[in-house]
């Protein structure tokens, strides 16, 4: 539809790749330990190629892959899409990435450190790592990128998650010391996601606008070329950091906006994987001894999205009109086909935040009209949403059920690009939209629910939220590291945002991956991104 690391206790011991570090000697204890083994764990699935899997694998062929939008372009400072974001996956890579049980891991980064008070982190490269154009990913190249994304000139969607980094400095080749105004302890989620993702300095600094549509970076694959409405090419890196990788020769991206035509060309064989498939094609799908279906965890929610600084939805009670008046239970089980499960706050299932259930204002269309007469005045608003078949009916669906309850809506449905330009410009009062959340709730609320950014274009703060107590709560979860702890905070903050209510929720995303049974080697990852180096195919 219309998107807990440990900290270091400061010893210089060598980690296993993707293991997390401490945060002081006084958090050694045993559940410390065990977090430590189960990193490990993670790291040998990452990292280890056990002479069965590789034996398993055939190497060479070309895979082609289907997805929902054929995006403007591909530079991580301005991509925020999920089709922009796995267009550029083969290519580009960050210094952590988000793992099987959702956690961000060193990934480019070798190791990090956290000091005492959570406001340095050093992180250590893995040496011997090149861009496809043969620059070196070492300590200056991180400074660089980081300096590019950091600077306000360039405009990055992420700007807002890098906002308490004061300073990056290269302590040597292959270490660079981030240090922060204020404890942050998603800083790895942050720096697994587009502000860690490494561009070649050489490529950015010769050209900034190439590398919208010409990308380098450190991936498995490096760029051939991009046709516009047809195809978007990438080729085996043979220089490739992680030895023997990857097994696939070539990997083609179609994006194909309809619906109906995407899917029947993965149904004819033209296409190997399909992502983001509709609600309908993934129930026909599960019935298919031929394909496989994969179901990510997922981060995050869709649903209604309100702008809190026009009428009528600067007043909460036609918020939660909006809200009781949806029938969710009958959408989900006829238009959605019983796949996804209903959303209750910004955080989707694959995150550990208790939902705010009973609190929830579910469907009740009475409670919805008696609102709308306690409001005393008409009510009428445009309701955006991305122009596909599917959710043409769903947008339909919702104007019917909200005229039952009194309220006249104007139906306006725009290009997926045009949508998420208008959200981020805050030029909606009503819109169908989803994000496809991150690894963490600090980096999947912060930007999005915090007063400082209600004021701010472009921004994520689309309805203009301005709330002291969420300001209170996102500002305590960052600076806490103890898991248990910000699960409570960050529960309270779910039940406090359904009291303010900027997005009537409808579905938790459910980025579901249909796949041929001749493909191989996906991993499902709770992001419902593809990383591409260890698939292949038969």
């Amino acid at each position: 539809m219309g998107s807990d690391p440990e900290g270091d206790n400061g010893m210089k011991s060598r980690r296993l790749p993707g293991a997390p570090a401490q945060v002081n000697a006084g958090q050694s204890n045993r559940k410390t330990a065990m977090a430590l083994l189960a990193a490990a764990m993670t790291a040998s699935l990452l990292f280890g190629f056990s002479g069965a899997h590789a034996e398993q694998a055939k190497r060479g062929g070309t895979l082609t892959v289907g997805l929902a939008q054929d995006p403007l372009m591909v530079d991580p400072i301005r991509t925020g899409t999920f089709t922009e974001r796995q267009f550029s996956t083969p290519v580009y890579e960050a210094l952590f990435d988000i793992v099987e049980n959702g956690s961000a891991q060193p990934f480019l980064a070798e190791k990090y450190q956290v000091s005492d008070d959570m406001k340095t982190y050093t992180i250590t490269l893995r040496s011997g790592i090149k861009f496809h154009d043969g620059t070196p990913l070492n300590a200056a190249a991180v400074v660089a990128n980081l300096e590019r994304t950091r600077n306000p000139e360039n405009r990055c969607r992420c700007l807002s998650t890098l906002e308490d980094i004061t300073d990056v400095r290269a302590v040597d080749d292959l270490t660079v010391e981030i240090r922060l105004s204020r404890p942050n302890a998603a800083l790895p989620t942050v720096l697994a996601d587009a502000g860690g993702i490494m561009v070649s300095p050489t490529a950015f600094k010769a050209d900034p606008t190439a590398i919208n549509t010409h990308p380098v970076g450190t991936g498995p694959f490096k760029f051939v070329e991009w046709v516009r409405g047809s195809r978007f090419v990438v080729e085996k890196f043979p220089g490739y950091w992680q030895e023997g990788l990857p097994y696939l020769d070539r990997i083609v991206m179609r994006g194909i906006q309809n619906t109906v035509t995407l899917e029947a060309a993965f149904q004819s064989g033209q296409i190997d994987i399909i992502m983001q498939p509709s609600f309908r094609f993934v129930a026909q799908m599960k019935a298919n001894k031929s394909v496989n279906v994969l179901s990510p965890a997922g981060f995050g929610t869709e649903g209604v999205y309100m702008n809190l600084k026009q009428p009528p939805f600067d007043d909460v009670r036609i918020r939660r009109a909006i809200a009781h008046s949806i029938n969710r239970e009958l959408l989900r089980k006829t238009l959605a086909y019983g796949v996804p499960t209903l959303a209750y706050s910004p955080f989707g299932p694959g995150m550990d935040v208790t939902q705010p259930t009973d609190g929830y204002p579910e469907y009740d269309l009475e409670k919805a009209k008696a609102l709308i007469a306690e409001y005393g005045k008409p009510v009428e608003f445009t309701f955006q949403y991305n122009n596909t078949p599917l959710t043409n009916q769903f947008a339909q669906s919702l104007q019917e059920m909200w005229s039952k309850a009194g309220m006249k809506v104007n139906l306006e449905p725009l290009d997926q690009n045009r949508l998420v330009q208008n959200m981020s410009s805050s030029q909606f009062v009503a819109s169908l939209y989803r994000f496809t959340g991150r690894a963490d709730p600090h980096t999947n609320t912060y930007s999005f629910l915090h007063s400082k950014f209600a004021d701010v274009t472009p921004s994520s703060n689309y309805g203009g939220i301005s709330s002291p107590k969420i300001d209170e709560l996102l500002e305590r979860g960052m600076s806490t590291i103890d898991p248990q702890e910000r699960k409570k905070i960050y529960s309270e903050l779910a039940r406090e945002v359904v009291n303010v209510l900027p997005t009537a929720y409808t579905y938790n995303v459910t980025d579901s991956i249909v796949t041929s049974n001749k493909v191989k080697g996906v991993t499902v990852i709770p992001d419902g991104l593809v990383r591409f180096a260890k698939v292949w195919r038969e």
